[in-house]
Parts: structure tokens; C-alpha cells; sequence
């Protein structure tokens, strides 16, 4: 099959893993890819071997589908030719979804099983299921990496996006200095054109707190792998990358069920923080730094409970979706 990606950049962040992972194991499985984006040019951060096309390009080619995820490329993907065009929904809220789903001639998928449901009550049609992500070859546990002491809190340093909850949880981690056994905090983040401002000015870092900024995607499994207890705090999220990638690398998580409803379950695979404030967060993470044998417990499940939500899986699903709404 012919199959068309459209983002507006291919920076780190955005949901431009999500179609770069798809592309590769569609392009794995013998399909021809094509990544539209304004520039053209192939991410920096991340292999893509499929191919890129200025975005200006896309109105001369055909696909037999093509796939768009955000508003500020809709135009040209409902202008280029295609067999189907699947708007993929990755965020509760979308700005996008509207227009998506006024529009009969686009198939309607979304990236978590909540936001399946969500979607298909806001559109009032079927919604296919695009929950998942991630590439178990790369994300897997490497005990050597985990040193004994001191414990290691990781956390998504994405500032400039309230909804990832930086701030609630080094709010919360502050909160907890003596009172639990002795931690660093690590945060990371990634810098770049569209990225905001500096995530470290101003940030209200836990004494001993510290910064990594543009990881490659080596030094981030490093960071997972070397980290005892991963802490997310999102809202409106449609699927959390970086818990479930921390939950692959044999990391304790401490979430909120926004966008990982799929794979945390309180107490067997993460602890699901069940209101999105400093004090619950607090409490979430001290139980985990506090009980040795809870937190090895969840760090030993996240490899299996990460199993089925694999890029290729994930990729055969949609595409079995896709060809089936067209049958």
C-alpha cells in the first residue's frame, strides 16, 4: 500500500514519535511511506525509513490512505488523494476533531481506549482503535543500569506544556524532602525551535534536582533503565508516551489516568494517582520510595504489561481497521 503521513514539523514533541514509529513498521511490512511535513526533511532525533516530501508535495501525489493527526495540516491532507483519509485523534479536546468528524469522508481513530470512546460519543459515529505505542526493542529493563543508591525519581521536564503536570510533581517532590528515604529527581526535555522557552528557568526544583536536556534516544532508555520510580502527571492526554516507556524499562510508575488508562492498574502494574494535585502525587511517590518490595514488585510487571502495545502491533491493527471500514 501507498500510505501518506501528515505532520507540521518533525520535532520531538507534538505526537511526531506516533507517526514516525507507524511509518517504520509500515514501511517493515513492505509498504511504500511518505511523511509530508513543511519542510520535507527526515526527523533529526528519530530514524524514519520511509521517505519525505515537502508538505507543498502532497497535492501532486496519491495514496491509498493517508493520515493526519492535527489542524494545521488538515487542508493538505484532505487536498491530496487518497483511497481513505483517517484523522487520528491523540489528545482529549482536540481542536481538530470538529472538523474531523463534520467531515463524512474521514475515517475517525484515536490513539487510547478512552479517547476511542470519547470520540465516538463527541462524533456520534464509529471511531477506529489506534491504542498503543511503543517499540519494546529499543524500551526493555537493564537491571546493570540501576544502582542501589540513591533512589532515582525521573520525570517528563516539559514545562512549557502545563498539561504534562511539571510543576505538580516537583511541588509534590519538595514536599518530601525527610520524610522518605534519601532521592535525586532527574528531569528531561528536549530543546528546539517550537519547544518554549528554557523548561530550567524558574523552574522549582527539589534541592539536588537536575536537568538533561536533548537526550538522544540511547541516553533516554539510560535514564529509564537507571531510574527506581517515574512519575507522570498529565491531563487531556490521549496516551502517555513516557510512563509506558518507563513501565518498559523496569521503572516503579506513579501516574494519573489521563492517557494511561490502557496499561496502569493501581496496584498491579503502576500506582494510579486518582486526583491531579501535589498532595496525592506526594503520597503516590513516597509509598514507592518507602516500600522497596511494592516498588520492585511494579518495576518487575511493566515489562509485561508493556508486551501488547507494540508499534507493529499497533500498525497491523490500524491497517486491518482501515481496509475492514472500507469493505
Amino acid at each position: 500500500m501507498r500510505i501518506a503521513l501528515f505532520l507540521p514539523h518533525v520535532g520531538v514533541f507534538g505526537g511526531v514519535r506516533r507517526h514516525v514509529e507507524l511509518g517504520n513498521a509500515w514501511t517493515g511490512m513492505g509498504h511504500a511511506v511518505t511523511l509530508y511535513h513543511p519542510a520535507g526533511t527526515p526527523p533529526a532525533w528519530l530514524e524514519f525509513r520511509g521517505a519525505t516530501r515537502p508538505l507543498a508535495d502532497a497535492a501532486a501525489a496519491a495514496s491509498d490512505v493517508a493520515l493526519c493527526g492535527e489542524r494545521d495540516t488538515y487542508d493538505a491532507f484532505r487536498a491530496h488523494r487518497a483511497g481513505r483519509h483517517v484523522y487520528y485523534c491523540v489528545l482529549e479536546r482536540d481542536p481538530g476533531l470538529d472538523r474531523a468528524a463534520a467531515d463524512r469522508g474521514v475515517l475517525l481513530a484515536a490513539n487510547s481506549t478512552a479517547l476511542v470512546r470519547q470520540v465516538a460519543r463527541r462524533a456520534r459515529r464509529p471511531v477506529l482503535d489506534g491504542a498503543g505505542g511503543i517499540d519494546l526493542a529499543h524500551f526493555r529493563p537493564d537491571a546493570a543500569q540501576r544502582a542501589a543508591a540513591p533512589l532515582r525519581v525521573l520525570v517528563n521536564g516539559r514545562r512549557s506544556r502545563p498539561k504534562k503536570g511539571t510543576d505538580l510533581v516537583l511541588r509534590a517532590l519538595t514536599s518530601l524532602g525527610g520524610h522518605v528515604p534519601e532521592f535525586e529527581t532527574v528531569l528531561f526535555d528536549a530543546r528546539g525551535p517550537q519547544a518554549g522557552p528554557d523548561p530550567r528557568d524558574g523552574a522549582p526544583l527539589p534541592p539536588g534536582a537536575r536537568y538533561v536536556i536533548d537526550p538522544s534516544q540511547t541516553e533516554l532508555v539510560a535514564l529509564y533503565q537507571s531510574s527506581h520510580v517515574f512519575v507522570a502527571a498529565e491531563r487531556k492526554a490521549g496516551w502517555c508516551n513516557t510512563a509506558l516507556e518507563a513501565m518498559a524499562c523496569g521503572a516503579a510508575v506513579a501516574c494519573t489516568p489521563s492517557g494511561t488508562r490502557d496499561f496502569a492498574r493501581d496496584g498491579d502494574t503502576a500506582l494510579v494517582i486518582p486526583l491531579r494535585h501535589p498532595w496525592f502525587i506526594a503520597r503516590a511517590v513516597a509509598r514507592l520510595l518507602r516500600d522497596r518490595t511494592l516498588r520492585e514488585r511494579l518495576g518487575a510487571r511493566g515489562p509485561e504489561a508493556a508486551a501488547p502495545w507494540s508499534w507493529d502491533r499497533l500498525a497491523r491493527k490500524l491497517l486491518d481497521g482501515i481496509t475492514a471500514s472500507a469493505a
